[in-house]
């Protein structure tokens, strides 16, 4: 599964949210059932993308349960400029076979 999460921050915060952000893409990535983190920052904005790879959607829901997701999410709610936009895709399962052999 593919989640996609759009963050545009407030200038102010930029740096704060940056060290929040490796906070959690290390939490996250440590992880087992995490594949992959993937950040980009859009050019001449504060808005990041960031690309989540989980195993299914019962990794993900579970691991939003987590200490680290919720801290993340508490750390950032004042950095955002607007609410933060989340979107997933399921993948094939043949990916997830061909990328993990």
């Amino acid at each position: 599964m593919l989640v996609q999460r759009q963050m545009s921050v407030v200038d102010d915060e930029l740096d704060n949210f940056r060290k929040v952000l490796n906070s959690y893409i290390d939490a996250t990535s440590a992880h087992s059932d995490n594949l992959h983190v993937s950040v980009q920052k859009l050019p001449g904005k504060s808005c990041y993308i960031m690309y989540e790879f989980w195993q299914d959607r019962i990794s993900w829901m579970s691991y939003l349960q987590t200490n680290s997701s919720k801290d993340f999410q508490r750390c950032i709610i004042d950095m955002m400029e607007d609410a933060e936009m989340v979107s997933t895709m399921l993948l094939p399962a043949s990916w997830w076979i061909m990328t993990n052999n």
